[in-house]
C-alpha cells in the first residue's frame, strides 16, 4: 500500500499543509510541530513522490545512470550511447557506480530521486537487486534496465542474449577442434548466463562437464590471472579457456605467457564483450561483442519516448534481446594436436 502525505498527517495530527511544509522546508514550522511529523514519516515509511514534485517546478533534466564501477572499461562505450540520445534531447546524466553492491545501490537510488531526476537507467541489475526496481516502481521514477536484467523481469530492458554469448564462443572453440575448455565466470547475472550457454554447448557436442574445468574469478585482471595460476599449478592444463569478460581474459592469457605457455599455439583463449583495447592487447583477442553502444542508445531512446509521453497512463513495456557477434583475432587457433596432423 502507498504511504501519502494524507496518512503522515493524519498519524501527526496535523494539516497537509504542514507536512508539505517540513518536507519540501517552504515555511518555519516549530520544533514539535516538526518532530511528530518527522516522527509519523519514519514510522510510516513515507517518501515523497519526486515525479509528483516536479511537477510542481520545471524538469530537471537529470537522468540518472548507475555502473558496477567508473574504472571498468566495459562501460564507456555504453555510457557514450547513452549520452549521445540524452544530449541531443537535452538531458544531462548523473552518473553512479554501485560497486555491485545491492544496498549501496539503494541508496545512490534514493540519493537521486531526493535530487529530482526526471529517469534513471540501471546497469547493474541482479536477481538480488528487486528492492531497487520495486523502490523505482513504487516512486513512479521511468526507467529502463540495461545490460543485464533477470529473465522473468516486468519492465523495460536492453540487453545481450548472454547465454547465446557462451554458446557461440563455446562452439567456436569446439569446431577448431578443442575438446578441452575451461571456463572462467564470476557470480555476475550475465557471467551465470554465459555459463549457462557454455554448458549447452558441451552438452550438443557430447563433451563432459568437468568441474575442475569451472575457474571461478571476478572482473579484475589481476583475480583472474591468480586464479588461472591456480589452475596452472595442477598440471593439469585446458587446450582452451573461455572467459566470460575480456578483462578476465587477459588475465588469463597473462598467467599463461608468464608460465611459458604459447597463446594461441598451445592454448586458446576467447573472452566476451569487445571492449575498446581488446584489439589492441599483448595478444589481440578473439571475443564476443555485445554491442555495448548500442545497449546504451537502445535504452537512452526507449527513455526519452517514456519522458516524452509521461502524461499516458500506460505505456507497453520493451524488451531488446540483441544478437552478440563473434570477433575473431589471435588469441585462438586449432587445437594444436590437429595442427600436427594427429588423429583423436
Amino acid at each position: 500500500m502507498t504511504i501519502t502525505i494524507k496518512d503522515v498527517a493524519k498519524k501527526a495530527n496535523v494539516s497537509i499543509a504542514t507536512v508539505s511544509a517540513v518536507v519540501n522546508k517552504t515555511k518555519f514550522v516549530s520544533e514539535d510541530l516538526k518532530a511528530r511529523v518527522e516522527k509519523a514519516i519514519d514510522e510510516l515509511g513515507y517518501r515523497p513522490n519526486k515525479i509528483a514534485r516536479s511537477l510542481k517546478r520545471k524538469e530537471s533534466k537529470l537522468i540518472g545512470v548507475t555502473v558496477t564501477e567508473i574504472t571498468n572499461p566495459f562501460y564507456p562505450l555504453m555510457l557514450k550511447g547513452v549520452e549521445d540520445i540524452a544530449l541531443a534531447n537535452g538531458y544531462h546524466l548523473i552518473l553512479c557506480p554501485t560497486g555491485d553492491d545491492s544496498e549501496k545501490e539503494y541508496e545512490l537510488l534514493q540519493s537521486m530521486l531526493d535530487q529530482g531526476v526526471d529517469g534513471i537507467i540501471l546497469a547493474t541489475i541482479d536477481e538480488n537487486n528487486s528492492p531497487c526496481t520495486q523502490l523505482l516502481q513504487k516512486e513512479g521514477i521511468p526507467h529502463v534496465l540495461i545490460n543485464r536484467a533477470p529473465d522473468d523481469y516486468q519492465g523495460n530492458v536492453v540487453r545481450i542474449d548472454s547465454e547465446k554469448v557462451g554458446k557461440m564462443a563455446t562452439d567456436y572453440l569446439v569446431n577448431l577442434g578443442h575438446r578441452d575448455i575451461a571456463f572462467m565466470g564470476g557470480g555476475r547475472l550475465n557471467s551465470v548466463q554465459r555459463e549457462e550457454g557454455y554448458k549447452k554447448a558441451l552438452l550438443e557436442h557430447g563433451l563432459a562437464l568437468k568441474e575442475n574445468r569451472m575457474i571461478m574469478s571476478d572482473y579484475q585482471i589481476t583475480s583472474a590471472y591468480n586464479d588461472m595460476n591456480s589452475l596452472l599449478a595442477t598440471g593439469d592444463v585446458p587446450t582452451a579457456v573461455f572467459a566470460a569478460s575480456d578483462i578476465m581474459a587477459f588475465g588469463a592469457i597473462k598467467a599463461l605467457l608468464d608460465a611459458g605457455y604459447k597463446v594461441p599455439e598451445e592454448v586458446s583463449v576467447i573472452g566476451s564483450d569487445n571492449i575498446s583495447f581488446s584489439e589492441d592487447f599483448r595478444i589481440p583477442l578473439t571475443t564476443i561483442d555485445v554491442h555495448t553502444y548500442e545497449i546504451g542508445r537502445i535504452g537512452a531512446e526507449i527513455l526519452m519516448q517514456i519522458l516524452a509521453n509521461k502524461e499516458k497512463e500506460e505505456q507497453p513495456h520493451k524488451n531488446f534481446l540483441l544478437e552478440p557477434k563473434l570477433i575473431i583475432r589471435e588469441s585462438s587457433d586449432i587445437v594444436k594436436k590437429l595442427k600436427m596432423g594427429m588423429v583423436e
